[in-house]
């Protein structure tokens, strides 16, 4: 694993419930870190299925593990370039979890 792969930096953001002030939660977005990545577009592609033209995409970013996130974490989104990605789904990228791997759509 060399360090200068990981070149890019993001932001990982997560969902908490909050109280509302008023005897109800609400939902708010609160960041979970900062993290050094290697990022990847693995496709990209423009979608015309409900009759206007979106671009979809498909990111992969790798940084290392870190007890900060797990793969059990819903609702996540990173930050890239000012550009935010919906997370849909963490692994660990080898058999010694010293990498994750995090799939995210969107931008």
């Amino acid at each position: 694993m060399k360090a200068r792969k990981y070149d890019k930096r993001i932001k990982i953001y997560g969902v908490l419930v909050v109280p509302d002030g008023y005897g109800g939660n609400t939902t708010e977005e609160a960041l979970i870190g900062s993290f050094w990545a290697e990022i990847k577009q693995n496709s990209a592609y423009r979608d015309y299925s409900i009759g206007k033209s979106d671009i979809k995409d498909n990111w992969s970013f790798n940084i290392r593990a870190t007890p900060k996130l797990s793969d059990q974490m819903d609702n996540l989104t990173i930050e890239y370039r000012g550009v935010k990605r919906v997370v849909n789904d963490i692994r660990y990228n080898d058999e010694l979890f010293r990498e994750i791997n995090i799939i995210a759509n969107g931008g």
